[in-house]
């Protein structure tokens, strides 16, 4: 479920192990239900580091910039572009997925 993430550079490969593991102890359903809570709670929190870092007003530009670029072009890749190349506050996502964890099994 996160393996697309990786794949564009957003999130790590320890964070879709991390995924996997918890999707080998509870399987397919549950762990759809994880990465939807932990995507919601990864949200929540980029939004916070980003305003606590001054970095939300940025985020925020370049997001619109995205989505105008494409909705102009189709979606392809924007040509010198690179997010690793930013100065944007990093997110540990392990956060995000015990939380969605935690609320998966206390929902079951």
């Amino acid at each position: 479920m996160f393996f697309p993430f990786f794949a564009l550079g957003g999130l790590g490969a320890g964070d879709v192990k991390l995924l996997g593991a918890i999707g080998a102890c509870l399987g397919g359903s549950a762990v759809f239900l994880v990465g939807l809570y932990a995507a919601a709670a990864g949200g929540v929190l980029a939004v916070l580091i980003a305003w606590r870092a001054g970095y939300l007003t940025t985020a925020l530009r370049n997001l619109y910039y995205f989505l105008t670029y494409w909705k102009t072009f189709g979606l392809k890749p924007i040509e010198g572009f690179d997010l690793n190349q930013t100065q944007s506050p990093r997110l540990a996502y392990a956060l995000p997925v015990l939380t969605g964890l935690l609320v998966t099994l206390w929902l079951r």
